[in-house]
């Protein structure tokens, strides 16, 4: 009797433990556009256990967790069909090539610098203001010819070999021109009409950094707005890879009550080209060094508004300005801030000289980018 317990605890035991184990998941991803879609980060629940990515033919696919509890991976879908995907429980955590990531350079005056396989990304921090330079927005780095990492190796040239990242030495180079401006799709409110600049940010959190996706949480002094002082305007930003484009949310705390905010891009003297509708802001951008096309080619720069704004608008900059900026004014996106509420928009840029090679193709990449974002893949799990 006491062998038969035995043998039926163990029985149970085992049961137990099968029952237990950890299983494979099958992934759908469903696409309902009339377009097929290739290596589009998709994105569920991520599970409790460590996993790995296969399609439907076994090759194997990067995938990451994210801060926010998410499991993604880049799924590729005929049009108006299907792919299929295996999740498969392991006991280490895969380690995959990076291809999207970025860090806060204290030695090159709190810059915050991010990437992806197509383009990079610089915001200002608190070290530059103390300097006095003036620098608001969002920071263009053209990249070409590599879909790895170069921003790491342009700051150590720069700074340890006095190698400026302003020339292409043969994967892209820095020349797009900020300054005193709202840049490449930076926010900022605007009480009374006028653009209340944001300058550099006060705190930088990373909150994701790769092998897919890059995530920021920014904080920006406190303002004064209608009176209402301690404003604290609070960013998340992310940039996923295969994508032009951050998604940006950004959040105004302690705002006495609807205030009017923009989205804006500086549209520098010179630039041909530029298109606005309540749901984007696209324009060309000649670049801080027009003379010198061959290497610097043309920069095109766009911000899109998936819930669309109230009005666009431009906002031309007085004579003094435009001499500190080599810049008409700015394209805005307006619409109203509430306190406390997020709105999320996105904003990028694409270069001649990397895969955006004409003003048509930076359209048509804007374009299909905001439809993709209406229409998102889907995702069913069993």
């Amino acid at each position: 009797m006491k062998v038969q317990l035995t043998l039926v605890a163990l029985f149970a035991v085992s049961i137990g433990m099968a029952a237990s184990k950890p299983k494979a998941l099958t992934v759908t991803v469903a696409n309902p556009l009339d377009e097929p879609r290739a290596e589009e980060i998709v994105e569920l629940p991520a599970p409790k256990e460590n996993v790995i990515v296969h399609d439907a033919q076994g090759n194997l696919l990067p995938s990451q967790r994210t801060y926010d509890g998410k499991l993604i991976f880049p799924a590729t879908v005929p049009a108006k069909g299907t792919a299929t995907y295996m999740l498969t429980p392991v006991q280490v955590p895969y380690t995959y090539d990076t291809f999207v990531c970025g860090r806060v350079y204290p030695e090159r005056v709190d810059d915050v610098a991010w990437e992806n396989d197509r383009v990079a990304f610089r915001a200002y921090g608190p070290a530059l203001q103390k300097s006095g330079e003036r620098a608001f927005g969002y920071d263009i780095w053209c990249k070409r010819a590599t879909k790895h990492p170069v921003v790491e190796k342009r700051y150590f040239d720069e700074l340890r070999r006095g190698i400026t990242y302003h020339r292409d030495h043969g994967n892209g180079l820095d020349c797009y021109k900020v300054g005193p401006t709202l840049g490449a799709g930076t926010p900022a409110l605007l009480p009374e009409g006028k653009i209340l600049y944001p300058w550099a940010y006060d705190t930088c959190t990373i909150l994701d950094n790769g092998p897919l996706r890059f995530t920021i949480r920014l904080t920006y002094p406190a303002k004064t707005v209608a009176g209402m002082a301690n404003v604290i305007e609070e960013r998340l930003v992310s940039l996923d890879l295969n994508s032009h484009f951050n998604r940006s949310t950004v959040t105004y705390k302690g705002l006495p009550n609807s205030t009017p905010m923009a989205v804006g891009i500086v549209r520098h003297i010179g630039s041909s080209e530029s298109f606005t509708s309540s749901d984007m802001l696209l324009c060309d951008d000649p670049t801080e060094r027009p003379k010198d096309k061959a290497e610097t080619g043309i920069l095109f720069v766009g911000a899109l508004f998936p819930t669309p704004v109230k009005e666009t608008r431009t906002l031309p900059l007085d004579e003094k300005a435009r001499k500190a900026t080599a810049a008409e004014g700015h394209l805005l996106g307006v619409t109203s801030a509430q306190a406390s509420q997020p709105f999320t928009y996105y904003w990028g840029a694409g270069w001649s000289r990397g895969d955006i090679p004409t003003w048509a193709d930076w359209k048509t990449c804007a374009e299909t980018t905001l439809r993709r974002l209406r229409a998102p893949l889907t995702i069913s799990v069993k």
